[in-house]
């Protein structure tokens, strides 16, 4: 089947393409920029006000302020200059905890400020003995990760992170917190999501994703529940527009008792629903897949689509000076084409520019 895009070009004036990517919505919260000189200053004095607010004993304020502080800190890109602040801040929290008589708790803030500025000890002429005992217990401590529960809806789809496999959905994955990563879930039939976030040690999140139908998929989907076409027209038309073309073809091939035959429908992009064009057999062997390729490029020609001019095609030629087409080969076999006629019928009309889709 490799040849008969080929074989297609040899009698008709088109061009194989990628087809049209749905939109993919941006992910808002993806975006760290980096940390300048005014936001370090703006975390660095909500942080000094929570530190004069502790040594007040104000711990309720000192508590507020330390949340704000680091809500502005995940806001920016992980770096060398927001780590000591966001080591920092973990530590007073822990302090806050230590004093309310919560020593579990302590420990675990404790261990996140050291997993995030590895090597530091606090000047033990600054600190308690109970803050000293604490933080030598919380060293004790498996280094904190951030833990994500990823799941999908369908269930099953593989997740990589940063383009590495990590299993597949639902699934616990630990992350670093070397600085924003990117969770990429995939499974066929579906679009693709991901989301590039960021995560400190000892987070806890649950990512969820409801996974949108392809609309490629969700084409074959159509034709193999209604062989004529019916109901596929919608879709259609949206590829249609997102391709820029104005003509669409579809191949649908099947077996049949141990033969290939292909049913050939073509459309305008306003059309409701495509319009059969013929069915041709499709032999084994070259000459009979050459035989087939001539016949379905005839119903093609008779229906509108623009025959070849003669000569190859130069590639480099403006988009206005070519008829594109998209091919699936396997069960469906789609093409799109831009320029006049519409539906299974109709003069070919001039070429106004075409796109092609290739899967």
């Amino acid at each position: 089947m490799a040849a008969v895009p080929r074989l297609l070009l040899r009698d008709l004036n088109v061009r194989w393409a990628a087809p049209p990517a749905a939109p993919v919505p941006p992910d808002p919260k993806g975006v760290f920029p980096e940390a300048d000189d005014a936001s370090l200053e703006r975390i660095s004095r909500t942080l000094a006000e929570a530190l004069r607010k502790m040594e007040r004993m104000e711990t309720r304020e000192a508590g507020i302020l330390l949340s704000k502080a680091e809500e502005e800190a995940r806001a920016v890109r992980l770096g060398e200059a927001t780590r000591p602040l966001i080591a920092e801040i973990f530590l007073r929290r822990g302090l806050l905890r230590l004093w309310e008589g919560n020593s579990g708790n302590a420990e675990e803030m404790f261990a996140r400020s050291r997993a995030m500025r590895p090597g530091f000890t606090p000047d033990p002429a600054l600190f308690s003995p109970a803050f000293r005992d604490a933080w030598a217990r919380s060293g004790s401590r498996p280094a904190p990760e951030a833990e994500l529960l990823v799941q999908s809806i369908p269930p099953g789809a593989s997740i990589a992170v940063d383009g590495k496999p990590r299993g597949m959905t639902p699934a616990r994955i630990r992350v670093s917190s070397a600085g924003p990563v990117r969770i990429r879930i995939a499974m066929g039939g579906y679009q693709d999501a991901e989301r590039t976030g960021q995560w400190l040690p000892g987070d806890s999140e649950s990512l969820e994703w409801v996974l949108g139908r392809d609309r490629i998929a969700t084409l074959g989907e159509l034709l193999a529940a209604s062989p004529d076409g019916k109901g596929s027209g919608k879709l259609l038309a949206e590829l249609a527009a997102g391709a820029g073309a104005t003509r669409i073809c579809l191949l649908v091939l099947e077996g049949r008792n141990g033969k290939a035959a292909v049913r050939v429908l073509s459309a305008s992009r306003g059309a409701t629903d495509p319009a059969m064009l013929g069915e041709v057999e499709w032999p084994s062997g070259e000459e009979g897949i050459a035989e087939a390729a001539t016949m379905t490029a005839k119903l093609l020609r008779d229906a509108g689509w623009p025959a070849a001019s003669g000569g190859p095609q130069d590639p480099d030629a403006p988009w206005y000076h070519k008829w594109w087409a998209w091919v699936l080969l396997g069960a469906i076999v789609v093409g799109l084409a831009a320029g006049g006629g519409g539906g299974g019928g109709g003069s070919s009309g001039g070429s106004t520019g075409t796109v092609g889709v290739s899967f």
